[in-house]
């Protein structure tokens, strides 16, 4: 077989192709390089994180943790305040079918038990719903700040670069 026929062959085609498509990479590789501050050697924004913005995330996460207990907290609060008002209508509604219109004790009863469920209302509404709609809106606030900066791919090597004496500004 001559040069000439070994060319024309499909194996050689193929074989010349494939040189052909690993030197125009290695031509343009460096191009498209990533420099140390995460962005692409030609300028445009690379898909990886840099290393100063996984800091910042590496900051940020650590901060979520107490907003998400807090708002659990005043969660349990309310519905801790929301059962006990529950529980107060309850014994208004028995004590009221019970009722005799002479019996003044209890009377009192239920002038006693409708304060009680007046004042949870007015707990509930100014206090403990106002208390759990903060902490959720603060733990709200901070997940959409840590999506928005964090969520996107990071190289593991920038990430433990990122680690590496990593120090966080007091909350």
């Amino acid at each position: 077989m001559t040069i000439k026929s070994a060319i024309r062959s499909g194996a050689a085609y193929r074989l010349a192709a494939l040189a052909l498509a690993v030197s125009a990479l290695l031509w343009i590789s460096p191009a498209i390089a990533q420099t140390t501050d995460g962005s692409t050697a030609g300028g445009a924004t690379g898909g990886s994180m840099p290393v100063e913005d996984i800091r910042d995330c590496l900051c940020l996460q650590p901060r979520l943790q107490p907003l998400q207990d807090a708002w659990a907290t005043s969660q349990r609060q309310l519905q801790e305040e929301q059962n006990q008002l529950a529980n107060v209508d309850q014994q208004v509604t028995a004590q009221r079918q019970k009722l005799d219109p002479n019996d003044l004790v209890g009377q009192q009863v239920l002038k006693d038990l409708l304060a009680q469920q007046q004042q949870l209302r007015e707990a509930i509404r100014a206090q403990f719903m106002p208390a759990a709609n903060q902490t959720r809106d603060a733990y709200n606030a901070a997940v959409t700040e840590y999506n928005g900066k964090c969520i996107r791919p990071r190289y593991s090597v920038d990430e433990a670069t990122a680690r590496q004496n990593l120090v966080c500004p007091a909350q």
